[in-house]
């Protein structure tokens, strides 16, 4: 069977970035970037393309895949909401090779509809195929008629297309060109079709009341599935997952380990309170338990093959911890991304401390630079402050980076020089405490 792996998202004239980008993905991919400045959007474009590759789909995108609102309109995908044409697609390698689609959409606004204007497959640089609007009158038809290309020459120039999806499900006359394209989305699928994805806002988990679901594989964008993911685990299978989550919240968390009760099949879950040396329902716990327990077991899942996703995704894995947490939260997906793990991670974070001990990690060498890759959005280097959509940032085999965003975890530092310059300026003031009181 083909190793098939996820490479790179393409976009163009999507949301706040108009020139066409590539972001590629990495074993962990880290997203940075000051609110607003469309980091949730990329971090959640699997998530919409996932939707796009869905078997049978009706439309070309679902503002709703995953169970998440990536818009309240179509015409809110295109840049500037304009009128032009805009792309999403995806890499993928199989075998070794490099194969991206891109899928040209435009938004139609007499119907509020998205119709198609071009499809190409790419084999590294060179396209393989490529499907072309015959002409601007054909634009939203049902079997529109479309220039067909392959390996750079037309072979057909008006034949209706059918498309399912970001993907074409049949052209009128080509069963070979059209079996081949049913193979490569069966590939794309693979890579990219079924992400896990997390939002920044966890449910609170509290007991079920009810025997957990069987098989359940995905736990929703809210973690909402996670403890019934645990309750299966210890109730049907060998308890592994479950053995995994209490040992990394008691040494994560320092003390503070779950414990997954079960009575009568109904699962509970459990938290040790060390100052009173008592085991206390999870829901009398602080927001940060809660928060963190759906990372803990999709990330834990993944690599204990209970269920393996191509890419798993996380919103602001920090949210509610405290930031003595923060590193601990991140070595969570450094030892996930090491080795020859087969899911790649994108987590989306506000957290220095977190980004801090990737990098410290880097530096000790328990995960290779190139397998880390930190993605600054709307970013401003100090150099020269020009502004740019997207920047990868080169981490070297120190942690060192090559160029890091302006007012990016700048506060603190910035505050510091601001208070000792109002101490100096005020003298000695009696009654400030040091970091030695």
């Amino acid at each position: 069977m083909c190793a098939i792996t996820p490479v790179a998202l393409h976009f163009a004239r999507f949301r706040a970035f108009k020139e066409e980008a590539r972001l590629p993905l990495a074993p962990l991919t880290i997203i940075l970037g000051k609110n607003g400045s469309g980091k949730s959007v990329l971090t959640r474009l699997p998530v919409l393309i996932s939707g796009g590759l869905k078997l049978g789909a009706t439309s070309p995108l679902n503002l709703v895949a995953g169970g998440i609102a990536h818009a309240a309109r179509f015409e809110d995908l295109v840049h500037q909401r304009s009128a032009q044409p805009f792309m999403v697609g995806a890499e993928i390698a199989v075998d070794g090779t490099s194969i991206t689609f891109k899928t040209t959409l435009r938004h139609a606004v007499e119907n509020h509809a998205l119709v198609y204007e071009s499809f190409e497959v790419l084999y590294g640089e060179n396209s393989g195929i490529k499907l072309s609007i015959s002409s601007p009158d054909e634009l939203g038809k049902g079997q529109a008629k479309f220039a067909i290309y392959v390996d750079g020459t037309q072979i057909d120039a008006e034949s209706r297309v059918t498309f399912s999806g970001l993907f074409p499900a049949h052209i009128e006359g080509q069963v070979d060109l059209t079996e081949r394209l049913k193979l490569l989305h069966d590939q794309f699928n693979i890579a990219f079709g079924s992400p896990s994805y997390l939002g920044p806002f966890r449910s609170e988990a509290i007991s079920l009341g009810r025997v957990p679901q069987q098989g359940l594989r995905q736990m929703g964008p809210r973690g909402e599935g996670a403890l019934d993911i645990l309750g299966d685990d210890s109730l049907r299978g060998d308890g592994a997952i479950t053995r995994l989550v209490e040992d990394w919240f008691d040494s994560a968390m320092r003390g503070s380990r779950v414990v997954l009760e079960l009575a009568g099949g109904i699962p509970r879950l459990l938290v040790h309170d060390p100052m009173r040396n008592l085991d206390v329902d999870l829901a009398e716990t602080g927001a940060g338990f809660a928060q963190v327990l759906p990372i803990a077991v999709q990330v834990l899942s993944a690599r204990n093959d209970r269920f393996r996703v191509p890419i798993s995704i996380v919103e602001q894995p920090e949210l509610h911890l405290h930031p003595g947490a923060h590193g601990a939260l991140a070595d969570l997906f450094v030892d996930a991304a090491t080795g020859d793990a087969q899911t790649k991670y994108i987590c989306e974070t506000h957290s220095e401390q977190f980004v801090t001990r990737v990098r410290r990690r880097i530096a000790e060498g328990k995960i290779k630079s190139d397998d880390v890759l930190i993605v600054s959005i709307a970013h401003q280097s100090v150099a020269d402050g020009a502004l740019e959509p997207i920047r990868v940032i080169a981490i070297d085999e120190y942690g060192n980076t090559d160029t890091w965003p302006v007012g990016v975890f700048d506060e603190a530092f910035d505050d510091l020089i601001i208070l000792r310059e109002a101490v100096a300026a005020k003298g000695d003031v009696p009654g400030v405490a040091t970091s030695a009181d």
